[in-house]
């Protein structure tokens, strides 16, 4: 099942709008040295199906931010669209409707703001 796809248009007038949405920035820690999406809380992917199983409060303890809920509308990201497309997915199996992916990722959104450094892959 394909996850649906969010444009960097829509996401940045749904973060302009103060919209309802969560946003999961899927890269490695290391990454988020070169910036990120603005209302961003960050799962490394290589800990992503493990925090799906996590209790609540477990989640939030070592992520910082509510765990999200079934219906929620969940917006994936990562550098450039594939570590977000798989956990955007992911998501979808285990019944998170709503998650969609951002596939221009950290490297389309570099080109609205300064701020986010574009790097290459294996960083």
């Amino acid at each position: 099942m394909a996850a649906s796809v969010i444009s960097r248009e829509e996401l940045k007038k749904l973060i302009d709008s103060k919209g309802k949405y969560v946003l999961v920035d899927v890269r490695e820690r290391a990454e988020l040295a070169y910036g990120s999406i603005p209302t961003a809380h960050n799962i490394p992917f290589s800990e992503f199906r493990g925090a799906m199983e996590m209790d609540p409060e477990e989640f939030r303890k070592r992520y910082f931010f509510p765990r999200f809920l079934r219906n929620d509308n969940v917006i994936f990201y990562c550098r450039s669209g594939g570590r977000s497309e798989k956990a955007a997915k992911y998501a979808i199996a285990k019944g998170h409707i709503n998650a969609k992916n951002f596939a221009g990722g950290i490297l389309e959104w570099s080109e609205i703001d300064p701020s986010v450094k574009k790097y290459g892959p294996g960083v």
